[in-house]
């Protein structure tokens, strides 16, 4: 049955695409969760439209994605914990943190789930965090943990 969904719907599609699914789990799940609508003629011109927006949208995304990867390309970002003597923390520095450094520096907000820290962050010290801001953007930033001095 083919269907356009209103909204993402996980592993099916996103909203505007048109989908061919199996009657049961139309009339069952996503007519009734009003998750997608039946792919008329009418509907179908509605969905074109909704996919030119989408990718318009993405356009622009990906626009402002460069233009922040300017801006922050090889940023040097300062945070200052609380750590032992030996120099370790006494809590690992968080995405919120991070985020709160980040537009601090630039001015740009940035989401905790865009940024990517593959070790946590419990030393003093230089550490590499990757940003992603999209399917095709993505960089590096360094990240300077130094000890608080209160």
């Amino acid at each position: 049955m083919k269907l356009i969904l209103n909204s993402d719907v996980q592993s099916l599609g996103r909203k505007g695409d048109v989908v061919d699914v199996a009657k049961g789990y139309a009339r069952n799940y996503l007519l009734p969760k009003k998750l997608a609508i039946v792919a008329t003629a009418n509907n179908l011109e509605f969905a074109q439209k909704l996919q030119e927006k989408r990718q318009e949208q993405a356009q622009i995304n990906s626009e402002l994605a460069e233009s922040i990867k300017t801006a922050l390309a090889d940023a040097h970002i300062v945070i200052s914990q609380t750590s032992t003597d030996e120099g370790t923390l006494y809590a690992a520095i968080n995405n919120e943190q991070i985020t709160e450094a980040v537009e601090t520096f630039s001015g740009f907000k940035l989401e905790e789930d865009q940024i990517n820290v593959e070790n946590q962050v419990k030393e003093i010290g230089l550490h590499t965090v990757k940003v992603v801001l999209g399917p095709d953007t993505s960089f590096d930033i360094t990240l300077e943990i130094v000890p608080d001095t209160k």
